[in-house]
């Protein structure tokens, strides 16, 4: 007998948990991740690579590297990206999506897909740049078609002619 209620207590106990299994999504939460934080660019390179930033990008200049590298750490308002949106019955609305180069400033709108981890752009530069890493930053959000993260971490897949490059980032606050 003790063996008879034992047994259906594990049948019990597996039937309580089956729809937290059944209850899983697969989908992100984007406003989450995206909105609510400025986001600091972190690295900029090529898919797979596990370099900080792509070999080519200053083509061997030590000196413009350096003076990139000083306006991305310290100047905190430069290599910035900050998500306004909303999700209304599942739908996600990018309300506004505003970056910061060094000379330049991006504004517009987004789009998300959270199923496929899609995600385009709509915008319009106002300036321009010189340096090699913003230029590099302002065509990668200019070319944006895929995202991944979480409210840590993000990471945007940008095509750059035949070469997928990425963007990361962390949050600034």
């Amino acid at each position: 007998m003790k063996r008879f209620i034992r047994n259906i207590s594990y049948l019990l106990l597996m039937l309580a948990l089956l729809p937290l299994l059944s209850g899983c999504n697969n989908e992100d939460d984007v406003i989450e991740i995206l909105t609510g934080k400025t986001w600091k660019l972190s690295r900029l390179t090529n898919k797979d690579s596990n370099a900080q930033f792509y070999p080519s990008l200053w083509n061997n200049d030590n000196k413009a590297m350096e003076e990139s590298l000083k306006k991305l750490y310290d100047r905190e308002e430069t290599f910035t990206l900050t998500f306004e949106g909303t999700e209304l019955d599942g739908e996600l609305m990018g309300t506004h999506i505003t970056g910061q180069g060094i000379n330049s400033s991006v504004s517009g709108t987004w789009k998300a897909d959270s199923k496929s981890q899609s995600l385009s752009f709509n915008v319009k530069i106002s300036g321009s740049e010189n340096d090699a890493l913003a230029k590099a930053f302002v065509n990668g959000l200019q070319n944006v078609y895929k995202y991944e993260g979480d409210v840590n971490s993000l990471t945007l897949y940008f095509n750059d002619g035949q070469t997928t490059r990425i963007m990361g980032f962390k949050p600034l606050r």
